[in-house]
């Protein structure tokens, strides 16, 4: 059974992530675990605020959480797309967003955290703040983003940036397919470059070899795509909108800190400019 992760703040958004959630595993048994984090108080090495583009909300009233987790309860309740073999545990906590998170990852045996968000402005604020993109290049678990409004529809076009640096190992191609749940879906391999110069022979080798392992490992049709663009984020949200991309998936790179902060900015860039999903899978 798939354990899934959904932090929420009572917003629209935060409840369309859970729609999305249960439309996209209807076919798949899941416990999903629908977290409130109340946070209160501050700390320099981390900041207290629960925000990843939805509605900062704090209530420090027991009573009023109650409310909002029975509402939140009879809105899981209503959903049409709802299965048997759906299981839902609402809970509260009061603490700080990372060290809850990482605790329930740990306790539960999480494999997917789901994050609404309302817009590229407000996740941008979330991404570029001190602890540049926490959730995705700090928490060790897969997650998926899911912007305002979007609907989930069957996968038919799938967006993957690639560098040749990571290492598209079983089990990362296992997680591509158990969260594709579609043979159909076309998986598009973007490599963007900052200039019109033609490939070099070793590149074009790896694009060939990593084009036939995955064709090999993954029944989807699978294609090799380039573009030109001065910004990587450009380049990846112009070809996805072109190719009317339903999911963007990358694979987080375990970089140390400071590596991070400097080499790795390419997921947290493309989350919040993206209006499509985005899934970060941990390479």
């Amino acid at each position: 059974m798939k354990k899934i992760l959904i932090p929420t703040d009572f917003s629209k958004n935060s409840k369309n992530s859970i729609r999305y959630a249960v439309d996209l595993f209807k076919e798949n048994p899941c416990q999903f675990f629908i977290l409130y984090i109340n946070i209160e108080g501050s700390n320099i090495t981390e900041k207290p605020v629960y925000e990843f583009g939805t509605n900062v909300l704090v209530e420090i009233e027991p009573k009023a959480i109650s409310h909002k987790l029975k509402d939140l309860e009879k809105f899981i309740a209503s959903l049409s797309s709802k299965k048997e073999h759906h299981h839902f545990t609402t809970m509260r906590e009061q603490g700080y967003f990372l060290t809850t998170i990482r605790k329930h990852i740990q306790e539960k045996e999480i494999d997917l955290i789901i994050m609404g968000t309302r817009g590229a402005s407000e996740l941008k604020e979330f991404f570029i703040g001190t602890r540049s993109g926490d959730v995705i290049t700090k928490v060790e678990c897969d997650v998926l983003v899911v912007p305002d409004k979007a609907k989930f529809k069957n996968f038919k076009q799938v967006v993957i940036p690639i560098d040749f640096e990571v290492d598209f190992d079983d089990s990362i191609l296992r997680k591509i397919a158990n969260n594709l749940n579609s043979e159909k879906a076309q998986i598009k391999l973007l490599y963007v470059t900052k200039s019109q110069m033609p490939l070099f022979e070793e590149i074009e080798l790896q694009q060939e070899q990593l084009v036939q392992r995955l064709s090999e490992k993954l029944p989807n049709p699978i294609s090799f795509h380039r573009v030109v663009s001065k910004q990587i984020e450009d380049g990846i949200q112009i070809f996805a909108e072109s190719m009317n991309a339903d999911l963007i998936i990358m694979i987080s790179k375990d970089y140390g800190l400071i590596q991070r902060s400097f080499l790795d900015t390419t997921v947290e860039e493309v989350s919040f400019n993206t209006s499509i999903p985005l899934l970060s899978l941990q390479g």
